[in-house]
């Protein structure tokens, strides 16, 4: 791209009136020029991420083959609240995988929500301390541009609900707030009662009861689950150094290539990881099994360990490589650090 060419882009960027590409809502701080053909942004909604002009340019539909519409943004934008804290910086490329982001499910968009307000207020019996029947007029007042200047009375009131209220939206992946009502209101307030009616607000026993469904899923187990590469060198790994260190934490180790059965491979896999306490997913090969199963547990609620050869972090895929993952050099090494790990978050 020429200087020309970034001039243009950067006087349609100045022309959003200091609002966020993803999804449209207001940014806490002031929109600047990029640096070193980089736009930083911290979204309101969205959180804090950067975008390169390769990102910009598929956001602005210039790219073939990336086309985003309302839908795919909002998931976007959970992803990108998801993973705060991780550095994210967007591209084309990562821009493209995103479009593939799996929808989810209303139960699935309760539960993150459900999730997420008991992170932001953890003892039980605190009082929600958020303006819940604000959400639709803000998702309204944000899709038509009309958000009010934040130094009058109505702004800072505004400003101040959509502090709390839009990482509790994209976390959900709420759409509008009609899907808002029906998922708070009528599931989360009078179908599963997690969330008492009236005010305030609170979680219930009930909600408790299934929140903890999620911290522990299986909390006698003594297996995990370790998705790896079936590679020769590999194997020589599993055998003298991760199996063992599974072992010395307490655990029995279940990968799948080791283990007599007569039923399909993936029944099998879905099986033990629906039974294990926890998974090891050594990304080593950049295999697309292991990604699946690591998938699979993430959706199970099951912690899940990532480790990797350190040689071969450059190709683990961007939805993996911001999280915390064991880098081995040799297998003495991933053994010490495995098990540190198993009893520093597991035992």
């Amino acid at each position: 791209m020429n200087g020309n060419e970034l001039d243009i882009m950067e006087d349609k960027m100045d022309k959003m009136y200091n609002i966020c590409p993803i999804c449209g809502s207001p940014l806490r701080d002031d929109f600047t020029k990029p640096k070193e053909y980089m736009w930083r942004y911290d979204c309101y909604r969205c959180g804090k991420f950067k975008i390169l002009t390769t990102g910009i340019s598929a956001l602005n539909g210039q790219i073939s083959g990336i086309e985003l519409n309302d839908i795919t943004k909002i998931y976007i934008s959970g992803w990108i609240r998801e993973n705060q804290g991780s550095n994210i910086i967007i591209d084309s490329k990562i821009m493209e995988s995103l479009m593939s982001l799996p929808e989810l499910s209303m139960f699935e968009k309760a539960d993150k929500m459900l999730q997420y307000l008991a992170e932001q207020f953890p003892v039980a019996g605190t009082y929600l301390g958020y303006n819940f029947t604000e959400v639709y007029g803000i998702l309204e007042k944000i899709k038509i541009r009309r958000v009010p200047d934040e130094n009058t009375q109505n702004g800072r009131e505004f400003f101040k609900n959509i502090l709390v209220l839009l990482p509790l939206i994209a976390i959900g992946r709420i759409i509008n707030g009609h899907e808002f009502s029906f998922l708070f209101s009528q599931y989360l307030e009078d179908t599963k009662q997690y969330i008492s009616k009236g005010s305030p607000k609170y979680i219930t026993p009930a909600g408790w009861a299934y929140l903890e469904t999620f911290r522990h899923p299986n909390p006698d187990s003594k297996k995990a689950f370790v998705a790896m590469w079936f590679d020769e060198k590999m194997e020589e790994i599993y055998d003298s150094h991760l199996r063992k260190a599974v072992e010395k934490a307490g655990f029995k180790p279940i990968q799948i290539g080791r283990k007599e059965h007569n039923n399909d491979i993936n029944d099998e896999i879905i099986g033990e990881i629906r039974s294990s306490k926890f998974v090891v997913a050594d990304f080593t090969g950049n295999r697309g099994g292991v990604y699946y199963e690591a998938g699979f547990a993430h959706g199970l609620n099951l912690e899940v360990i990532h480790t990797c050869q350190e040689d071969q972090l450059k190709d683990v895929h961007f939805d993996i490589n911001h999280r915390n993952i064991i880098k081995w050099k040799d297998g003495e090494d991933l053994y010490n650090k495995l098990l540190n790990r198993i009893k520093a978050t597991i035992v």
